[in-house]
């Protein structure tokens, strides 16, 4: 009797041995499939995005080129949820041009807070005189030092109507042909163009 349990006793063991391997195998192996989804998914969401940031350098040479203008840009507040910063996140420029992009990164938004206050409430901003227009002393001094005497902003909004961005086209010498229906047209274009597939920014994903 007593060899009679201990075959069972064993017997019982081993199917629950084998019970528990099979549910580990079966957890393991949903595991695998989980890591593997989700690396498919990362790598489709990488390729868009490279996908989307050279459709909008696409819009941005052509504005530089189509409106012989000196440089294009895209400023974006970030992070969305809370706007703490604001970086130029493109930008596309004539041979012999400044880059601001070192000089407006992970620049706060309390010190260019007016400046950023007009870009998120208007849908248009020309300026063609910067102590004029530009009331923002440390906006106008970014402008000033990098050449910029003329800039088209145009705002930039996702499918909430919300403010993800500016689209700035601009001149060191004034062209009196910039602010003309023609040329709004087109600037209107490629904003829109842009606006929906503009990814928000971070330091490592433009």
């Amino acid at each position: 009797m007593e060899s009679i349990i201990t075959s069972l006793i064993s017997a019982v063991a081993a199917t629950i041995a084998a019970i528990l391997a099979y549910n580990q195998y079966a957890k393991n192996k949903l595991t695998d499939l989980k890591i593997d989804k989700y690396r498919r998914d990362m790598d489709r969401k990488f390729s868009k995005r490279a996908d989307d940031i050279a459709c909008i350098y696409s819009e941005l040479y052509r504005l530089l080129h189509d409106l012989e203008v000196d440089r294009v840009y895209i400023l974006q507040p970030h992070p969305l949820i809370n706007n703490l910063f604001v970086t130029i996140s493109m930008q596309v420029r004539r041979k012999g041009v400044s880059s601001m992009l070192d000089q407006v990164h992970r620049l706060p938004m309390g010190e260019v807070a007016a400046f950023v206050g007009e870009l998120a409430k208007n849908s248009w901003i020309w300026v063609d005189d910067l102590d004029a227009h530009v009331l923002d002393k440390k906006a106008k001094a970014i402008m000033s030092v990098n050449g910029t005497v003329q800039v088209v902003i145009k705002k930039l909004v996702d499918v909430n109507n919300r403010w993800i961005g500016s689209l700035f086209i601009e001149n060191t010498e004034i062209d009196p042909e910039l602010n003309t229906a023609v040329r709004r047209l087109e600037i209107e274009e490629v904003a829109n163009n842009i606006q929906f597939i503009l990814p928000e920014y971070s330091d490592f994903s433009i």
